[in-house]
């Protein structure tokens, strides 16, 4: 048995953190009290790539970092008291601090997930969970988005950790894909490229901070064709390789984050996210500690973390009841 990449061992061993998720469901379901089950960390403000497509560009101003030790403050304000279930490590580019990832890992064990473009080694950290490496498209296109060569050394890091850390070590890496106008049409062909190598497979849509982002896929027919085929590939030999479950996939359809810039059913609430400085972001995890910051287009939202709870019955936006 095997419940997203958590086999019976482990999920008996977690079980304590179940109990809490439960009460949190429990709590939110009962008497509206909104109490994070997840946790995202911008452990640098420093990446390596400059993706046609990412949000992080749009706000960066500052160059400073915390320490490893006023990271673990913040895993044990931020996280630990919150009773978070899962952590995923962003950046910026976080392979570029494997000292915090490990001390993550350390005290997270098996509930880290690192957020990487995929360019730098991936090292072997005994207690992580997964790597979510970064394709967008297929070589010419994800290229194309991220930079010349990029796609080669992915390929190239992917295949060493695979082969150097044993038959399953590919259970380790799990591929991200996010849709726009660019790469809509190379969807499978990225699954079938990656298939060997990889345990799961999961996409989001380019969520815009702009009206008028020409990256992003409109709601409409090629939308919906696209999302259709991929709940048929469920249904036919990818439903253990493709992690977004059918009910996400149809929320991806139509707006069902916001209105404008604000949130409204989106559950921002669920996962509590903090920037390079322990700063709490908002209204969401790829929005900003400052308040004047750009903010991304809720009503055009296409973030899988979030879709994902909602699938679920997970929603309603709002402050954190602690």
């Amino acid at each position: 048995m095997e419940i997203m990449g958590r086999g019976f061992k482990q999920i008996m061993h977690e079980s304590p953190m179940y109990f809490h998720m439960g009460l949190k469901y429990a709590g939110y379901k009962l008497f509206n009290k909104k109490s994070p089950f997840f946790g995202s960390a911008d452990i640098i403000n420093v990446c390596n790539l400059h993706c046609k497509h990412c949000y992080w560009w749009l706000n960066r101003k500052e160059n400073e970092d915390l320490t490893v030790e006023q990271w673990k403050k913040v895993i044990d304000e931020k996280f630990k008291k919150q009773h978070v279930f899962i952590v995923f490590l962003v950046g910026g580019e976080p392979m570029m601090r494997p000292e915090v990832v490990e001390l993550f890992v350390n005290e997270f064990p098996k509930r880290v997930c690192v957020v990487t473009n995929g360019t730098y080694p991936l090292p072997k950290f005994k207690n992580l969970y997964f790597y979510w490496v970064s394709i967008d498209g297929t070589q010419k296109i994800h290229d194309d988005i991220r930079g010349k060569g990029t796609w080669e050394q992915i390929r190239k890091n992917v295949i060493n950790y695979v082969e150097t850390n044993g038959k399953k070590a590919s259970k380790d890496i799990w591929i991200s894909m996010t849709i726009n106008s660019l790469n809509y049409k190379t969807v499978k062909d990225v699954m079938e490229e990656w298939r060997d190598y990889t345990h799961k497979f999961g996409i989001q849509f380019h969520t815009p901070f702009m009206k008028g982002d020409p990256l992003w896929l409109p709601f409409g027919k090629e939308r919906n064709r696209l999302v259709d085929e991929l709940i048929e590939m469920r249904q036919n030999g990818y439903k253990d390789y493709l992690s977004n479950p059918q009910n996400q996939l149809e929320l991806m359809k139509g707006g069902w984050g916001g209105k404008g810039t604000t949130p409204i059913d989106c559950p921002t609430w669920a996962i509590v996210s903090v920037d390079h400085m322990g700063r709490e972001k908002m209204p969401c995890c790829i929005g900003s500690a400052d308040k004047d910051s750009m903010k991304p287009r809720c009503g055009e939202c296409g973030l899988g973390c979030y879709s994902f709870l909602m699938s679920y019955g997970i929603k309603g936006s709002g402050m954190i009841s602690n």
